[in-house]
């Protein structure tokens, strides 16, 4: 039994482990400059559908401007993170910016899911898929 629970969460983290994330600035900036923006009600959502390197990658944006206090950041950071593990395995290759609008901070975690997940079906890269947990 305790192999199945390490399995799970061994699989979680490889969702966001390090090769899913964007962490080079370059990276990011090349995302930002010809990447396509979809904005949302929660966050806004900038992706690059053909990357360089065929992976599916990650990379939050939340700087001081979101909030001065760093709970508020944590919380939306918090939110992104578990909303990429749902919706990895559907996801063709991509890299992908997150940045969260202050709305964010009263919405529960399946609203972020479905937000995420129509803006990913509005740009081609996700299909819209009920909740299966």
């Amino acid at each position: 039994m305790p192999e199945d629970k390490s399995r799970k969460s061994k699989d979680l983290d490889s969702a966001f482990g390090k090769d899913s994330r964007l962490t080079n600035f370059s990276n990011i900036d090349l995302v930002k400059r010809t990447g396509v923006s979809l904005a949302g009600r929660y966050c806004v959502l900038v992706c690059l559908k053909t990357p360089p390197d065929g992976q599916r990658r990650v990379a939050f944006l939340i700087s001081r401007r979101f909030s001065l206090l760093a709970v508020r950041r944590n919380r939306a950071r918090r939110l992104f993170r578990e909303v990429f593990r749902r919706i990895h395995p559907s996801l063709q290759p991509v890299w992908m910016l997150l940045i969260p609008r202050r709305r964010i901070l009263d919405a529960k975690m399946q609203d972020v899911l479905e937000e995420v997940r129509s803006l990913l079906s509005r740009s081609g890269l996700c299909q819209a898929q009920p909740e299966l947990d």
